[in-house]
C-alpha cells in the first residue's frame, strides 16, 4: 500500500513503543504498517544492545523501525549500517534540538550507507518549518516524522505547511479518536499516522482496516481537501479551469504560476491519459473534475461511459498532483 525507501508498508498506521521494547507492541499483533522502537540514546546504548532489541521483534507483516537520539557521526553511521542489515527504518530524533544545522551532514552519512531514514521534528521549536522541510528533502531524507501531540487544530496547519513545502513522506505523531479525525490528518498531507503503544489495540486494528478499505474504494486514502476548502497544493489536481474568481487564483499567485500557465500545464500532463477527455463535464475534460467523494453526476456519467472506475480515476488524479508539483 505504501513504500518508504526499501520498506513496504501494508497500511499507513505506525505504533510507537515508549520503552524501547517490543513487549509493549505484542497486543497489536502484526496489523500495523510500521512498528517503531523509540528512542535509544546512543550515548548509553551499545550497538549490541540495539541489535538485541531489534532482534526481539516477532512480526511477519509489519515493517520495523527504531529511533535514536544523542548521536555523533560514528554512532549514527553504525546505527545506519544496522538498519540496512536488518532492513529497518532508522529515525533520527531531533526533537531535543532547536536547530537542524548539526544534523544535515549526518543525514548525508546515513544516506551514504543506504539506510531508509526518517527525521523526527517538533514544529514548536523550529524557526522556519518550510525551510527546514526543504533542507531535509534536499538531504534525501525518506520521511519526516512531525510531532503534533497536544497541538489540536494547529497541527493541521502545520501539516499543510510541511506538505506545501514539498516534504518527502510525512508521518504525523498524534492521538486520533475516530476515522474522521484520521482522515483530516491524512487530507492535510500526512502519509502515515503514528500512535503510541497506549492506544487501544482494538481501535488501532479497526482504524488500519478502515483506511485500507477506504483506499480500495477511493484509490487515494490521503487525498487532499479541495483548495476552496483549505486543502494543500496537491489539491490543484481537483481545481476547475481558473476562469472565475475563486481561491485557486490566490494559491497560484503564491506559487508564482499564472492561471494560463496552470491551465496549459494541467492539460499537457493529462494528455494521453483518460483524464484528457470528458465530454459532458463542466469544462470538457476530467482533468478539471473534483475528487470522487464529492457528488457530481456529470463526472460520474463520464466515468461510467468510459469504464473508468472511481479508484482508477483517483489514482490518475494522484499522479497528476505529483507531476504538477514536480514540474
Amino acid at each position: 500500500m505504501l513504500k518508504i525507501g526499501y520498506l513496504d508498508l501494508d497500511n499507513p498506521i505506525a505504533i510507537i513503543s515508549s520503552n524501547n521494547r517490543f513487549e509493549s507492541l505484542r497486543s497489536f499483533g502484526d496489523f500495523a504498517g510500521l512498528m517503531m522502537l523509540s528512542s535509544f540514546n546512543l550515548k548509553n546504548t551499545s550497538l549490541p544492545e540495539l541489535e538485541k532489541a531489534i532482534s526481539e521483534a516477532n512480526t511477519t507483516s509489519s515493517a520495523i523501525g527504531f529511533s535514536v537520539i544523542a548521536w555523533n557521526r560514528e554512532s549514527i553511521i553504525q546505527a545506519a549500517k544496522l538498519a540496512v542489515k536488518e532492513r529497518c527504518l532508522l529515525e533520527m530524533d531531533c526533537t531535543p534540538f532547536s536547530k537542524l544545522d548539526q544534523v544535515v551532514d549526518m543525514i548525508k552519512d546515513v544516506k551514504g550507507v543506504g539506510a531508509t531514514l526518517s527525521v523526527k521534528i517538533k514544529p514548536q521549536i523550529i524557526d522556519d518549518l518550510g525551510e527546514t522541510v526543504k533542507r531535509l528533502k534536499g538531504s534525501s531524507v525518506d520521511m519526516v516524522h512531525v510531532d503534533l501531540i497536544d497541538l489540536g487544530a494547529v497541527g493541521l496547519k502545520i501539516l499543510k505547511k510541511a506538505s506545501n513545502a514539498g516534504a518527502p513522506a510525512i508521518m504525523a505523531r498524534c492521538d486520533v479518536k475516530d476515522f474522521e479525525e484520521a482522515k483530516s490528518i491524512f487530507s492535510m498531507g500526512a502519509d502515515l499516522i503514528s500512535l503510541s503503544d497506549c492506544t487501544d489495540p482494538e481501535f488501532a486494528v479497526w482504524l488500519a482496516e478502515v483506511i485500507k478499505k477506504f483506499d480500495d474504494i477511493t484509490g487515494w486514502y490521503n487525498a487532499p481537501k479541495h483548495i476552496c476548502s483549505g486543502g494543500d497544493l496537491r489539491a490543484l489536481a481537483f481545481c476547475c479551469l481558473p476562469v472565475k474568481d475563486c481561491p485557486v487564483l490566490g494559491t497560484l499567485h503564491k506559487i508564482g504560476m499564472s492561471p494560463k500557465e496552470f491551465a496549459t500545464k494541467k492539460m499537457e500532463l493529462a494528455k494521453g491519459t483518460p483524464l484528457e477527455h470528458g465530454d459532458g463535464t463542466c469544462f470538457g475534460s476530467l482533468v478539471w473534475c473534483c475528487k470522487i467523494t464529492k457528488p457530481c453526476f456529470m463526472r460520474d456519467s463520464v466515468l461510467q461511459r468510459t469504464g473508468l472506475s472511481p479508484n482508477s480515476y483517483m489514482k490518475l488524479k494522484k499522479k497528476l498532483a505529483e507531476d504538477l508539483l514536480n514540474s
